[in-house]
C-alpha cells in the first residue's frame, strides 16, 4: 500500500533540503580542494624550473671554467653566463643566482644556487591567493653541481 501523495511530496521536499544543505556544505570544501591542488601544482612546476635552471646555470658555468679559469675569479665573466640563462616567468633577474662555488680540488665541480622569490624581480606572487600571507617571505631554490670540464 502506498502512503496518501502529499506525505510522498513531504518526504521528497525533506530530501531536497537535505540535498541543499549538504551541496552548500562540501561545495567550499571541493573548491577549497581544488585551488590547494591548482596551487601544489604550480609550485611544483616552479620546482622543476628552479632545478633546471641551476642544472643548466652549473653545467654552463663548468664549461666555461674549462675554456676559462680566470672565470671562478671574476663576477662580470659570472655573470655573463648567467645572464644567458632566463625561463619565462620563472628565471628573470642573475639576482636570483646565488654566488657560483668553484671547487678545484678533487673532483673539480661548479655548484650553483637559484631561487625564486615569491613578488620579487617582477615574478608572480605565489602562493596566489595568499590567505595566509606567506608570499612575501616564499621562496623555492634549487641547487645544482656540476662537473668541471
Amino acid at each position: 500500500m502506498h502512503p496518501p501523495t502529499s506525505k510522498r511530496r513531504l518526504c521528497s521536499g525533506a530530501s531536497l533540503a537535505e540535498a541543499t544543505a549538504a551541496i552548500a556544505l562540501l561545495l567550499p570544501v571541493l573548491v577549497m580542494i581544488i585551488m590547494v591542488a591548482v596551487e601544489a601544482g604550480y609550485g611544483y612546476i616552479i620546482k622543476i624550473n628552479m632545478d633546471g635552471a641551476a642544472r643548466r646555470a652549473a653545467r654552463d658555468l663548468a664549461i666555461a671554467y674549462g675554456q676559462d679559469p680566470s672565470i671562478a675569479q671574476d663576477s662580470s665573466k659570472v655573470n655573463t653566463v648567467l645572464s644567458m640563462i632566463r625561463i619565462a616567468n620563472m628565471v628573470v633577474d642573475n639576482a636570483q643566482f646565488g654566488e657560483p662555488v668553484f671547487q678545484t680540488d678533487n673532483p673539480p665541480t661548479a655548484t650553483v644556487t637559484v631561487t625564486y622569490a615569491s613578488g620579487q624581480y617582477g615574478l608572480a606572487p605565489f602562493p596566489n591567493p595568499d590567505p595566509l600571507n606567506l608570499g612575501p617571505t616564499f621562496t623555492i631554490s634549487s641547487t645544482a653541481t656540476y662537473h668541471l670540464e
